[in-house]
């Protein structure tokens, strides 16, 4: 039995040590961000009584007020160290999420939202510079794999959790949403002060500081057009459910199948398909196959509707693992060029300047994957489709371009903090 047992967790966990534990602290974190996200917009409409259209403006605009903090709080984690960066972070995002018990008003919940969008980019941002200070350049984009592929199961399951809360109805219970959240964010930081120290990087004088991330055009490019794929998951999570149930004949149930297909392949793929992805060379690799799958999905979705009803769910079943392909490929892809791009030193603001390519997918990604294809049918996906293949014709010249005039830099002595612990 012991054999079984050692081979799953291997395959599911890293080897122990700091990348087992920032595991840990993906896993805490996931199933409280599964109880709120589930529960809470729900919470918000029935029992304090918000429309959900205030509910989506304010998701919506900590979303984007989130893209420009990015920058900011990557130079806090280079300059004060990650570690204790993120740490802090998580401290926030548990204020915020515990304040959210207290909301009654629309103005109170835009106030809640916005604070909570901004713990939660910062924090992403330091933790991923807190990565690479941890494991090194070698083993970051692994580890970032190990922690998808564990946040999406520890996500579902709490996603789960929160729907019998919302059966029950109460509003103790909808509250125990907010305060297991804030209590797990509490334990993660705990969690990261646990990890060894990652030294900052002194402030350089004036005259002599590098480029900054946001002056860095070629990295930022790089950002854009590696961004616009972030589009294929909110295409398969929302446009392609509603296009399933509006324009085809397929079972409605299988919108349903096809979110749990998604989960379980990212939950045992991830790992496996980002082995290439810790170089330049692998990542661009990996994108292209990104934006070729990405606009198949597209292509054959847009003669779906045309379809009898067991055509169309086989099509569509098998359209959901393409975009599903996609969506691991493309994160893989964007972990090697983010980490390998940046200089050495400023891994947390470059990681933040890269997070402003999530900006087109973000804010124009669910309206293009339901109106278009809605007002347009099938030729609507071909739309979408075009723009994946805009990525495969832009991506390699771009990165090309990133590669070229990247400056190098010695390797933070963070590696050998892995060493010694």
């Amino acid at each position: 039995m012991s054999g079984p047992i050692s081979r799953l967790t291997s395959r599911m966990l890293p080897d122990p040590g700091p990348g087992r534990l920032l595991v840990l602290c993906t896993a805490v974190a996931s199933l409280g961000n599964g109880l709120y996200v589930t529960g809470g917009a729900v919470y918000f409409v029935h029992v304090v009584g918000l429309s959900p259209g205030q509910v989506g403006i304010g998701m919506s605009l900590a979303g984007v007020l989130a893209l420009f903090t990015g920058v900011p709080a990557g130079q806090l984690a280079d300059r004060f160290g990650p570690r204790g960066t993120t740490a802090v972070f998580a401290l926030g995002k548990a204020a915020a999420l515990a304040a959210a018990a207290f909301v009654h008003s629309f103005a109170a919940y835009l106030v809640m939202a916005v604070v909570l969008g901004l713990a939660e980019q910062s924090g992403h941002v330091a933790r991923g510079a807190l990565v690479t200070g941890v494991m090194g350049r070698e083993g970051r984009v692994r580890l970032s794999a190990y922690m998808r592929s564990v946040f999406n199961g520890g996500f579902s399951l709490a996603s789960l959790a929160a729907g019998l809360v919302i059966a029950l109805d109460s509003e103790t219970a909808f509250l125990s949403l907010f305060w297991g959240n804030a209590l797990a964010m509490v334990l993660v930081a705990g969690l990261y002060m646990r990890l060894p120290e990652v030294p900052g990087v002194p402030r350089e004088p004036r005259g002599k500081r590098p480029r900054g991330a946001l002056r860095d055009v070629p990295y930022l490019a790089v950002a854009q057009v590696s961004g616009i794929v972030r589009i294929g998951p909110t295409a398969l999570a929302v446009g392609l459910p509603l296009w399933l149930v509006v324009h085809t004949d397929a079972p409605r149930a299988l919108a349903a199948w096809i979110m749990l297909v998604n989960t379980l392949m990212v939950v045992a793929l991830q790992v496996r398909l980002a082995r290439d992805a810790d170089t330049v060379r692998g990542a661009a690799r990996l994108q292209r196959l990104t934006a070729i799958v990405l606009a198949a999905a597209c292509a054959v979705t847009a003669f779906t509707g045309a379809m009898p009803t067991w055509a169309a769910a086989t099509v569509l079943l098998a359209v959901a693992m393409l975009f599903t392909f996609g969506e691991i490929w493309g994160e893989a892809a964007r972990w090697g060029l983010r980490y390998e791009l940046a200089p050495a030193n400023a891994q947390g603001q470059y990681l933040g300047a890269f997070a402003t390519g999530d900006a087109f997918a973000l804010i124009a990604g669910p309206t293009l994957v339901t109106l278009v294809p809605d007002r347009l049918g099938g030729p609507g996906w071909l739309v979408i489709g075009a723009l994946f293949v805009g990525v495969l014709l832009a991506g390699g010249p771009v990165v090309r371009w990133a590669e070229r005039t990247r400056v190098p830099e010695p390797e933070p002595a963070a590696e050998a903090v892995t060493a010694r612990a």
